[in-house]
């Protein structure tokens, strides 16, 4: 496959207005996280087809799927509220979104739409993703030692533990405080709006950077950089991160 890598040198970014520069490299880092975060999430709930997984095994790969997922809507809370003081507070709004990609003016307006209403990634961060909270333990730990497999899982070496009943019960306080009738609806609402939004982001971001970048070097991407070949080893589907790993 061919990537295009364009250059920034420091004479073109001092041409930037400050803020516009820092919101530039603050765009492409949330980018970063928000894509790796999603790749590690989507490649733990891989199965790999070279082994017969137990049902422990995969139990195991979809709590440390939660893990992540839990990070990534965290991250999202955290980049919309970035955007609040970056792109909006300084006013690039205004001059930008006019100028940006059809794609990328939808993925803003569904963000929006998405964060002006009350909605489940703001519960997920406060309550599950960067704080902790011993209430929640309290409060759902006896409804989740219900489950068979409230338990420990050992190893034999640190990183193959699993304290399995932990992430029952903040999956059981999590998915109630989505939709506590229904937690098969609950799970899938949860991880098709972090999906949606994740994606709404890194076609926004993408297009934000490409828009300033563009008016800054009064030049078509398409004119920048160069082009160079790579050669990925492996395709998405193939990737799979598995909890347990051979001794």
């Amino acid at each position: 496959m061919k990537v295009r890598r364009i250059p920034l040198p420091k004479a073109l970014l001092t041409q930037m207005p400050a803020s516009e520069r820092s919101f530039f490299l603050l765009a492409g880092h949330m980018q970063n996280e928000l894509n790796s975060l999603h790749k590690v999430f989507a490649w733990c709930l891989h199965g790999d087809p070279s082994r017969n997984s137990s049902m422990i095994e995969s139990l195991a790969d979809g709590m440390q799927a939660q893990i992540y997922a839990r990070l990534l809507a965290g991250k999202l809370l955290e980049a919309w509220v970035a955007l609040g003081s970056a792109f909006f507070g300084t006013k690039i709004s205004h001059r930008l979104e006019d100028k940006l990609h059809p794609h990328s003016q939808e993925g803003l307006k569904k963000i929006k739409a998405y964060f002006n209403s009350s909605n489940n990634i703001f519960r997920v961060r406060n309550t599950f993703a960067f704080h902790y909270s011993v209430e929640e333990f309290d409060t759902h730990w006896n409804e989740s030692a219900d489950e068979p497999t409230f338990e420990l899982v050992l190893g034999g070496t640190v990183g193959n533990n699993l304290a399995l009943a932990s992430e029952l019960v903040v999956n059981t306080a999590l998915l109630n405080a989505i939709n506590s009738v229904d937690r098969t609806v609950a799970l899938q609402t949860y991880i098709g709006e972090i999906q949606s939004l994740a994606a709404n982001f890194t076609v926004f971001l993408e297009g934000v950077m490409i828009a300033i970048l563009e008016e800054t070097t009064q030049t078509p991407l398409a004119n920048q950089g160069y082009d160079e070949d790579i050669a990925p080893q492996r395709g998405f589907e193939d990737v799979a991160i598995p909890h347990f790993y051979s001794q």
